[in-house]
Parts: structure tokens; sequence; C-alpha cells
């Protein structure tokens, strides 16, 4: 789950919890809420009325002989009421207090207040039923809750919002130094842009951590390509001393054995510097990339080249590349070892008598194109995969002339071109290498 959702859950979640306990407290707090409101409006209704009486005199309401006056609206929900009372101590409360109103018993809100007239004293009572007081309570929590619900969602939306907007260059430095960032000499070092000083921190961490590896891989590419051109010529000094050798007609033959061994020690070693030479000049993107390439061609002159080989094991050989695939902007000469290479190792580790197939067709959805190499050969170990591309690991073979050097080459030229390779195999019923071209090479 991506950091900026779990924020907003967490902060969705916290404000759910403050909801809860606001419902929970709420019924009393609107109670109150709603109590305070009738007695403030009956406390109004108290100044009119005095206020009237004062301008217009008690016979406002009482008038004649006439002793009270009373009035209850349509729906009994209030009433207002006047009446004589004897001289007695200051009267002024609300409280409530149940009234018979047409055989009928209300509950009201009563506000009681007594007051001199002239030389008599009357007593005021303006009441409001406890039903319309529960009403306003009611409004006023379905109100506040449906505010609560609108301030919850509006806030968990400006969270995430805000979070993505703050998260941006964390998945900006995650894109650009870490999740394209496989080969050390295509870093890029631009600072990532943002006002945070973690994210700041970190992009500059990760910036002097990819500025080491690639003096490091350039260190290491230059050593290797430095130490591969210097072996080359004192190996080849030693096999020419040792032409001139076995050209001595008075050579034991035990020690024409020993020559020829060294020979063949010799041509090891060229042949392993060779090919750590040319990994160094991919790597180093020394080889220019503007040819262009028919697949269909390619894999036909890969065939040609081993069809001496499949005879003597007693192999067959199968190709398709139907419908063609054009390459652009590649080396033919890489491209032709990297399938060369994947053909010989279907050879190399088939049976007497197998098959071998190459195999070219479009990419599903139209992503390109695969082209498969697939052999009945005794297939791979599972435990050999992950490690089936490094250099100099021959895995579980024996064979003295396998350097473990073919598919790292392999993967080099791969990637110098953009193409992905996989590979599937399943022990004692073969191997299957998939190259997956783009739909276009990128220019160089």
């Amino acid at each position: 789950m991506k950091l900026s959702t779990k924020f907003s859950l967490f902060n969705a979640g916290s404000r759910v919890a403050i909801l809860l306990l606001l419902v929970l407290g709420l019924p009393p707090v609107m109670s109150r809420l709603a109590l305070l409101s009738t007695d403030q409006r009956l406390g109004q209704k108290k100044e009119k009325v005095l206020k009237l009486i004062r301008r217009n005199g008690i016979s406002a309401f009482i008038d004649g002989e006439q002793s009270s006056y009373g009035s209850y609206n349509l729906l009994k929900e209030e009433f207002i009421s006047i009446e004589a009372i004897v001289p007695g101590p200051k009267i002024d409360v609300i409280e409530d207090s149940k009234r018979a109103v047409e055989d009928e018993i209300v509950e009201y809100r009563v506000l009681s207040y007594s007051f001199a007239e002239g030389r008599q004293n009357y007593l005021l009572e303006i009441g409001r039923s406890t039903g319309s007081i529960g009403e306003t309570e009611r409004n006023f929590r379905r109100y506040a809750l449906y505010m609560l619900l609108v301030a919850v969602a509006l806030t968990t939306l400006a969270d995430l919002a805000f979070f993505r907007y703050l998260l941006a260059p964390f998945y900006t430095i995650i894109q650009k130094r870490l999740k394209n960032s496989h080969y050390p000499p295509a870093f890029v070092f631009d600072p990532i842009e943002t006002s945070t000083d973690d994210f700041r921190y970190l992009d500059e961490s990760l910036r002097e951590m990819m500025s080491t590896i690639q003096a490091s891989f350039t260190k290491e590419r230059k050593f290797i390509a430095d130490a591969s051109h210097e072996l080359l010529t004192p190996l080849a000094a030693l096999q020419y001393r040792f032409d001139n050798m076995l050209a001595d007609e008075g050579l034991s033959d035990e020690n024409l054995m020993r020559v020829v061994e060294s020979q063949r020690t010799v041509y090891r070693l060229r042949t392993i510097i060779k090919s750590l030479l040319m990994i160094s000049k991919i790597e180093n993107d020394q080889f220019v990339r503007t040819d262009t390439v028919s697949l269909a061609g390619l894999v036909t002159e890969v065939c040609e080249e081993v069809q001496d080989r499949l005879e003597v094991l007693h192999l067959t050989l199968t190709h398709a590349v139907e419908p063609d695939f054009t390459v652009r902007n590649c080396n033919r000469g890489l491209l032709f070892t990297l399938v060369f290479n994947l053909v010989s190792n279907a050879i190399k580790y088939n049976r007497e008598g197998g098959l071998i197939y190459v195999l070219g067709r479009p990419a599903p959805a139209g992503a390109g194109y695969v082209l498969e190499v697939r052999d009945t050969g005794h297939g791979i170990a599972k435990a050999q995969l992950p490690h089936l591309f490094h250099r100099f690991d021959k895995g579980a073979t024996t064979d003295p002339d396998s350097y473990g050097l073919g598919l790292s080459i392999a993967r080099t030229i791969a990637d110098l071109h953009g193409v992905e390779i996989d590979v599937n195999s399943i022990e004692g019923l073969g191997t299957s290498f998939l190259l997956t071209f783009p739909a276009a090479l990128p220019s160089r």
C-alpha cells in the first residue's frame, strides 16, 4: 500500500473515531443547546410582552372584570398567560411543568415572571411544549451529523491530494534514480526539485552512491579493456614460440605433447581475453549501431554457419521467422553473435539426435517481436537459472571448451540494443531462450 494511501486512511480513521465520539456525546450537548435556545426564546418573548404592557397597559391583555389572560396556539405548542396574584416574593424562573389543555396533559418548558402594574401584582407565564423542543434538538443533531460527515470527506480528500503533492518528488526520485538506472554510464545526476529537506537529502545521498558506482564501473571496464589488450601481445609471442618448437624435428614425443597442451592453454587464454575485450567494448559503446537487419536473413546465416556441427551430432534445426522483422539502429555483427551464441549453446548442451527450433513471431499486443531459440537438451537446474548470465559461471557443465562467457556476451549485446532476454528451462526436457525486440530500437 502506498504511503499517501496509508496517511489518508490513518487520517480518515482518526476522523471517524472523533466522529463516533461526537455522535456519542452529541445527544446531551444537543439537548442542552436546544434547552438554552428555548430558554433564550422564552426570555425574548417575555421582554416583548412586558414592553407591550408598559406601552399600552395591562388592559392590552386583561380588560374589565377579568383577572387573567390565557392563549394557546393552534397546535398547543406554545402558550402565554397573565393572571393577578397576591403580593409575594419575586418570581423569575424557567422550569418544566405539566399543564392540562382541553383534557390533555402537555409538558411545557415554562418561564414564570412576576411584576407589578399599578397596585396589582401579576404572574406572566410563557410556555413552549417539550415536544417542539425535541424536534429542534433532532434537527440540531441531524444537521450537525451532516456537517461532520461532509467535513470528514472533504478533509480526507484534501489530505490525499496534499500527500500526493508532497510525495511527488519521492516518486520522481524512485523513478529516475532506482527504477530506470540499470546502466551506470547512463546515470542521470540532475537534482530533483523539491522543497522537502528529507527528499533533498535522499536525492543527494542516492546521487553520491550512483557517482561512486559509476566511477567503480568505469575503472573496472577500463581495467578489463587494458588488461585484455596488453595480455594479447605476450600470448601471441608464446604462440609463435610454440609453433617454432613444433617445427623442430628433434623434439621427443613427450615434449611434443607438452607443447601441444601448452598451445591449447594459450588458445583458451586468447579466447577468454578476446571475449572480455568484446564485452568491454560493448559496455563502452564502441560499436556503431547504424545497420538495418532482416531478422529472417540473420537467422538463416546463423543456421548455415552451424550446419557442420549439426551433422556431427545428428541434430535437426528448424527455423521459421514469419513474418519477418526488420531491426533498425543496430549492429549487425553483434546481433549475429547474440543469436549465434544462443544456437551454439543449444547445440552444445543438446542430446544426440535432438531438435533445435529458432522461431520468430510478433510479440503480444504489438509490443515488438519475439525470437525464440529452443532445444530438446538436458535442461538447466532451477537453482542455476539466476546465475546463468554471470561471467565465468559454467554451471554444472564439465566441458573444457566452455568458458562461461557466451551467455554473458549475449546479455551484454541484448542490453546494448534494448532487447529483453529471458530463459525457461525444465531439467530433462530442454531450454528456451526468448529475445524480445522492441517495436523500434533507439537511435544512437
